[in-house]
Protein backbone atom coordinates (compact mmCIF):
# COMPACT_ATOMS: atom_id res chain seq x y z
CA UNK A 1 0.00 0.00 0.00
CA UNK A 2 1.35 3.44 -1.14
CA UNK A 3 0.13 5.61 1.51
CA UNK A 4 0.90 9.05 -0.76
CA UNK A 5 -2.33 8.02 -2.39
CA UNK A 6 -3.73 8.87 0.58
CA UNK A 7 -1.82 12.10 1.37
CA UNK A 8 -2.40 13.29 -1.60
CA UNK A 9 -6.00 12.71 -1.50
CA UNK A 10 -6.48 14.53 1.99
CA UNK A 11 -4.68 17.74 0.94
CA UNK A 12 -7.34 18.75 -1.78
CA UNK A 13 -9.63 19.46 1.24
CA UNK A 14 -6.76 19.86 4.43
CA UNK A 15 -3.67 22.40 4.97
CA UNK A 16 -2.00 19.79 7.45
CA UNK A 17 -1.73 16.19 6.82
CA UNK A 18 0.34 14.01 9.48
CA UNK A 19 1.90 10.42 8.48
CA UNK A 20 2.72 9.02 12.66
CA UNK A 21 6.35 8.92 13.45
CA UNK A 22 7.44 10.09 9.93
CA UNK A 23 6.57 13.97 9.67
CA UNK A 24 3.64 16.25 8.04
CA UNK A 25 2.98 17.85 4.98
CA UNK A 26 1.88 21.88 5.42
CA UNK A 27 0.53 23.61 3.16
CA UNK A 28 0.30 27.32 2.61
CA UNK A 29 -1.97 29.54 -0.37
CA UNK A 30 -0.03 30.46 -2.77
CA UNK A 31 -1.10 33.76 -5.07
CA UNK A 32 -0.48 33.20 -9.35
CA UNK A 33 2.83 33.67 -10.48
CA UNK A 34 4.62 35.19 -13.76
CA UNK A 35 8.22 34.11 -14.27
CA UNK A 36 9.77 37.11 -16.44
CA UNK A 37 13.10 34.77 -17.09
CA UNK A 38 11.11 31.71 -18.27
CA UNK A 39 7.78 33.12 -19.41
CA UNK A 40 5.60 31.12 -17.13
CA UNK A 41 2.29 31.81 -15.57
CA UNK A 42 1.12 29.79 -13.02
CA UNK A 43 -2.50 29.62 -11.32
CA UNK A 44 -2.73 29.98 -7.93
CA UNK A 45 -2.28 27.05 -5.57
CA UNK A 46 -0.91 25.39 -2.84
CA UNK A 47 2.52 25.66 -1.40
CA UNK A 48 3.68 22.50 0.14
CA UNK A 49 6.35 21.76 2.83
CA UNK A 50 7.28 19.32 4.44
CA UNK A 51 8.13 19.62 8.96
CA UNK A 52 9.75 16.45 10.14
CA UNK A 53 8.44 17.67 13.78
CA UNK A 54 4.93 16.70 13.13
CA UNK A 55 5.20 13.21 13.87
CA UNK A 56 2.27 12.76 16.41
CA UNK A 57 -0.46 10.58 15.46
CA UNK A 58 -3.71 13.20 14.60
CA UNK A 59 -6.03 10.06 13.76
CA UNK A 60 -6.67 12.04 10.05
CA UNK A 61 -4.36 9.79 7.40
CA UNK A 62 -5.62 6.59 9.16
CA UNK A 63 -9.24 7.34 9.63
CA UNK A 64 -8.77 8.29 5.88
CA UNK A 65 -7.16 4.82 4.77
CA UNK A 66 -9.62 2.73 7.05
CA UNK A 67 -12.41 4.31 5.49
CA UNK A 68 -11.08 4.11 1.93
CA UNK A 69 -10.11 0.87 2.28
CA UNK A 70 -12.22 -0.80 3.85
CA UNK A 71 -10.11 -1.66 6.54
CA UNK A 72 -9.99 -1.57 10.63
CA UNK A 73 -8.00 1.59 12.36
CA UNK A 74 -5.74 -0.67 13.55
CA UNK A 75 -5.18 -2.39 9.88
CA UNK A 76 -4.48 1.09 8.54
CA UNK A 77 -2.04 2.31 11.87
CA UNK A 78 -0.04 -0.99 11.00
CA UNK A 79 0.12 -0.12 7.07
CA UNK A 80 0.90 3.34 7.60
CA UNK A 81 4.04 2.23 10.17
CA UNK A 82 5.24 -0.28 7.57
CA UNK A 83 5.31 2.40 5.01
CA UNK A 84 6.85 4.86 7.26
CA UNK A 85 9.66 1.98 7.69
CA UNK A 86 10.58 1.72 4.10
CA UNK A 87 10.76 5.29 3.39
CA UNK A 88 12.86 5.88 6.35
CA UNK A 89 15.30 2.82 4.96
CA UNK A 90 14.89 4.33 1.46
CA UNK A 91 16.49 7.94 2.61
CA UNK A 92 18.92 6.44 4.26
CA UNK A 93 20.10 4.46 1.72
CA UNK A 94 20.18 6.21 -1.21
CA UNK A 95 19.44 9.94 0.69
CA UNK A 96 16.39 10.38 -1.39
CA UNK A 97 12.84 9.53 -1.57
CA UNK A 98 10.27 10.16 -4.38
CA UNK A 99 6.46 10.30 -3.54
CA UNK A 100 4.25 10.46 -5.98
CA UNK A 101 2.34 13.76 -6.73
CA UNK A 102 3.46 15.22 -3.59
CA UNK A 103 7.47 15.61 -4.38
CA UNK A 104 10.95 14.66 -3.33
CA UNK A 105 12.49 14.04 0.11
CA UNK A 106 16.75 14.26 0.57
CA UNK A 107 19.33 15.21 2.63
CA UNK A 108 21.24 17.89 1.55
CA UNK A 109 25.57 17.81 2.09
CA UNK A 110 24.89 19.47 5.52
CA UNK A 111 22.76 16.44 6.48
CA UNK A 112 19.66 18.47 6.22
CA UNK A 113 16.33 16.76 5.31
CA UNK A 114 14.70 19.10 2.60
CA UNK A 115 11.58 19.12 0.65
CA UNK A 116 11.20 19.32 -3.12
CA UNK A 117 7.05 20.20 -4.58
CA UNK A 118 5.87 18.20 -7.44
CA UNK A 119 4.21 21.21 -8.84
CA UNK A 120 2.33 19.26 -11.78
CA UNK A 121 -0.49 18.73 -9.29
CA UNK A 122 -2.51 22.00 -8.11
CA UNK A 123 -4.28 21.01 -4.34
CA UNK A 124 -5.97 24.68 -4.58
CA UNK A 125 -9.52 22.99 -5.11
CA UNK A 126 -10.38 27.15 -6.23
CA UNK A 127 -7.80 26.50 -9.07
CA UNK A 128 -9.51 23.78 -10.67
CA UNK A 129 -8.76 23.59 -14.38
CA UNK A 130 -5.78 25.94 -14.82
CA UNK A 131 -2.74 24.45 -15.52
CA UNK A 132 0.17 26.54 -15.68
CA UNK A 133 1.40 27.36 -19.10
CA UNK A 134 4.44 29.48 -21.52
CA UNK A 135 3.63 32.50 -23.57
CA UNK A 136 7.06 34.10 -25.37
CA UNK A 137 6.12 37.75 -25.87
CA UNK A 138 5.14 38.62 -29.23
CA UNK A 139 8.19 39.96 -31.58
CA UNK A 140 7.88 44.02 -32.86
CA UNK A 141 7.64 44.30 -36.47
CA UNK A 142 11.13 44.16 -38.08
CA UNK A 143 10.21 46.05 -41.20
CA UNK A 144 7.84 49.42 -41.80
CA UNK A 145 6.10 47.88 -44.23
CA UNK A 146 4.70 45.14 -41.88
CA UNK A 147 0.88 46.17 -40.50
CA UNK A 148 0.82 47.14 -37.23
CA UNK A 149 -2.57 46.34 -35.64
CA UNK A 150 -3.62 49.23 -33.03
CA UNK A 151 -6.76 47.93 -31.17
CA UNK A 152 -9.43 50.68 -31.05
CA UNK A 153 -9.58 50.24 -27.00
CA UNK A 154 -5.83 51.25 -27.05
CA UNK A 155 -6.99 54.51 -28.89
CA UNK A 156 -9.40 55.82 -26.82
CA UNK A 157 -7.70 54.99 -23.53
CA UNK A 158 -4.61 57.27 -25.19
CA UNK A 159 -6.79 60.08 -25.95
CA UNK A 160 -8.76 60.13 -22.31
CA UNK A 161 -5.05 60.00 -20.51
CA UNK A 162 -3.95 62.89 -22.52
CA UNK A 163 -7.35 64.76 -21.80
CA UNK A 164 -6.38 64.44 -17.85
CA UNK A 165 -3.25 65.44 -18.67
CA UNK A 166 -4.40 68.56 -20.31
CA UNK A 167 -6.86 69.02 -17.07
CA UNK A 168 -4.53 68.44 -14.76
CA UNK A 169 -1.80 70.79 -16.13
CA UNK A 170 -4.46 73.80 -16.72
CA UNK A 171 -5.37 72.86 -12.72
CA UNK A 172 -1.71 73.50 -11.50
CA UNK A 173 -1.02 76.46 -14.22
CA UNK A 174 -4.73 78.03 -12.38
CA UNK A 175 -3.50 77.75 -9.22
CA UNK A 176 0.34 78.80 -9.75
CA UNK A 177 -1.45 82.11 -11.37
CA UNK A 178 -3.65 82.91 -8.24
CA UNK A 179 -0.55 82.30 -6.12
CA UNK A 180 1.30 84.73 -7.61
CA UNK A 181 -1.32 87.19 -7.54
CA UNK A 182 -2.03 86.49 -4.15
CA UNK A 183 2.01 87.51 -3.09
CA UNK A 184 1.80 90.40 -5.68
CA UNK A 185 -1.44 91.98 -4.68
CA UNK A 186 -1.89 91.36 -1.05
CA UNK A 187 -5.39 90.23 -2.26
CA UNK A 188 -6.72 86.84 -0.47
CA UNK A 189 -8.77 84.94 -2.54
CA UNK A 190 -10.71 82.87 -0.27
CA UNK A 191 -11.99 86.36 1.52
CA UNK A 192 -14.61 86.97 -1.34
CA UNK A 193 -16.42 85.34 -4.35
CA UNK A 194 -15.41 87.29 -7.47
CA UNK A 195 -17.30 84.83 -9.31
CA UNK A 196 -20.89 85.76 -7.36
CA UNK A 197 -23.52 87.08 -10.31
CA UNK A 198 -23.73 90.33 -10.15
CA UNK A 199 -27.35 92.18 -9.99
CA UNK A 200 -29.35 91.47 -7.01
CA UNK A 201 -28.67 92.45 -4.22
CA UNK A 202 -27.71 90.09 -1.47
CA UNK A 203 -27.54 92.09 1.40
CA UNK A 204 -29.40 95.22 2.71
CA UNK A 205 -28.52 97.84 4.83
CA UNK A 206 -30.63 99.80 7.04
CA UNK A 207 -31.42 103.40 5.67
CA UNK A 208 -32.01 104.91 8.90
CA UNK A 209 -28.28 104.62 9.80
CA UNK A 210 -27.25 107.37 7.37
CA UNK A 211 -27.92 110.79 7.08
CA UNK A 212 -26.51 113.27 5.21
CA UNK A 213 -24.02 115.74 6.97
CA UNK A 214 -25.34 118.96 6.97
CA UNK A 215 -23.65 121.97 5.35
CA UNK A 216 -21.96 124.01 8.23
CA UNK A 217 -23.69 127.72 7.99
CA UNK A 218 -20.48 130.03 7.47
CA UNK A 219 -20.20 133.06 9.83
CA UNK A 220 -21.64 136.52 8.08
CA UNK A 221 -18.55 138.99 7.37
CA UNK A 222 -18.69 141.66 9.79
CA UNK A 223 -17.64 145.31 8.50
CA UNK A 224 -15.06 146.48 11.35
CA UNK A 225 -16.75 149.59 13.32
CA UNK A 226 -15.05 152.03 15.25
CA UNK A 227 -17.46 151.94 18.30
CA UNK A 228 -16.27 151.82 21.39
CA UNK A 229 -19.66 150.69 23.20
CA UNK A 230 -20.08 146.85 23.34
CA UNK A 231 -22.50 145.41 21.74
CA UNK A 232 -25.44 143.53 23.14
CA UNK A 233 -25.02 139.83 23.99
CA UNK A 234 -26.94 137.38 21.68
CA UNK A 235 -28.39 135.02 23.27
CA UNK A 236 -30.98 131.59 22.36
CA UNK A 237 -28.91 131.03 18.99
CA UNK A 238 -28.88 127.75 17.81
CA UNK A 239 -25.38 127.08 16.24
CA UNK A 240 -25.99 123.74 14.00
CA UNK A 241 -23.66 121.03 14.61
CA UNK A 242 -22.89 118.70 11.99
CA UNK A 243 -23.39 114.87 12.70
CA UNK A 244 -19.81 113.59 12.35
CA UNK A 245 -19.90 109.32 11.59
CA UNK A 246 -17.29 108.05 13.56
CA UNK A 247 -17.30 103.85 12.43
CA UNK A 248 -16.49 102.53 9.20
CA UNK A 249 -16.33 98.30 8.86
CA UNK A 250 -13.35 97.58 7.42
CA UNK A 251 -13.26 94.63 4.63
CA UNK A 252 -10.06 94.87 2.98
CA UNK A 253 -6.09 96.29 3.01
CA UNK A 254 -3.91 96.43 -0.06
CA UNK A 255 -0.70 97.51 -0.92
CA UNK A 256 -1.57 98.12 -4.15
CA UNK A 257 -4.45 100.90 -5.03
CA UNK A 258 -5.49 99.47 -7.93
CA UNK A 259 -6.41 96.55 -6.49
CA UNK A 260 -7.96 98.18 -3.69
CA UNK A 261 -10.15 100.36 -6.31
CA UNK A 262 -11.03 97.24 -7.68
CA UNK A 263 -12.53 95.80 -4.46
CA UNK A 264 -14.85 99.06 -3.90
CA UNK A 265 -15.90 98.42 -7.37
CA UNK A 266 -17.28 95.27 -6.86
CA UNK A 267 -18.38 96.50 -3.30
CA UNK A 268 -20.61 99.42 -4.86
CA UNK A 269 -22.20 96.57 -7.33
CA UNK A 270 -23.26 94.41 -4.59
CA UNK A 271 -24.80 97.78 -3.51
CA UNK A 272 -22.41 98.90 -0.82
CA UNK A 273 -21.40 102.10 -0.42
CA UNK A 274 -17.57 101.43 -0.04
CA UNK A 275 -14.99 103.43 -0.43
CA UNK A 276 -11.01 103.70 0.68
CA UNK A 277 -11.16 105.05 3.61
CA UNK A 278 -7.42 105.77 4.27
CA UNK A 279 -4.01 103.90 4.81
CA UNK A 280 -2.80 102.12 7.45
CA UNK A 281 0.54 102.49 9.83
CA UNK A 282 1.55 99.77 7.24
CA UNK A 283 1.04 102.02 4.20
CA UNK A 284 -2.03 99.49 3.35
CA UNK A 285 -4.97 101.20 1.68
CA UNK A 286 -7.96 99.91 3.39
CA UNK A 287 -11.41 99.66 1.93
CA UNK A 288 -14.73 99.50 4.44
CA UNK A 289 -17.98 100.59 3.53
CA UNK A 290 -20.44 103.73 4.60
CA UNK A 291 -20.11 104.99 8.24
CA UNK A 292 -21.48 104.40 11.36
CA UNK A 293 -22.61 107.29 14.16
CA UNK A 294 -22.30 104.74 16.67
CA UNK A 295 -19.99 101.24 17.38
CA UNK A 296 -22.94 99.60 17.67
CA UNK A 297 -24.72 100.50 14.48
CA UNK A 298 -21.02 99.37 12.52
CA UNK A 299 -21.25 96.11 14.59
CA UNK A 300 -24.31 94.85 13.50
CA UNK A 301 -23.54 95.40 9.74
CA UNK A 302 -20.26 94.07 10.29
CA UNK A 303 -21.81 90.75 11.49
CA UNK A 304 -24.43 90.80 8.65
CA UNK A 305 -21.33 91.30 6.12
CA UNK A 306 -19.57 88.70 7.83
CA UNK A 307 -22.52 86.08 7.04
CA UNK A 308 -22.77 87.28 3.91
CA UNK A 309 -19.12 87.93 2.19
CA UNK A 310 -16.26 87.74 4.05
CA UNK A 311 -15.59 87.05 8.22
CA UNK A 312 -12.65 89.18 8.53
CA UNK A 313 -14.51 92.23 8.17
CA UNK A 314 -13.34 94.69 11.42
CA UNK A 315 -14.25 98.20 12.90
CA UNK A 316 -12.07 101.05 12.54
CA UNK A 317 -12.61 104.17 14.72
CA UNK A 318 -12.51 107.52 12.61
Amino acid sequence: MKIEEYISELLFEHDCVIVPDFGGFVCNHAPARIDPVKHLFEPPGKRILFNKGLTRNDGLLAHHISSASKISYSEALDSIAKEVKRYKEEIEKDKRLTLDNLGLIYIDEKGSLLFQQDNKLNYLADSFGLSAFYHLPVEQAKTENEAKVIPIYNERKRVRTYAAAAVITLLLASAFTFNMLEKESNLHFSSFDFFSKKGTPQYAFSPSLYKELPTPIAAPAVAPVMNTTAPAPVTNVAVPVPVSASFSVIVGSFSIKDNADKLVSQLNNENLRASIVGRNPGGLYMVGFDSFPSHDAAATERDNFRKKFAKDAWIKAN
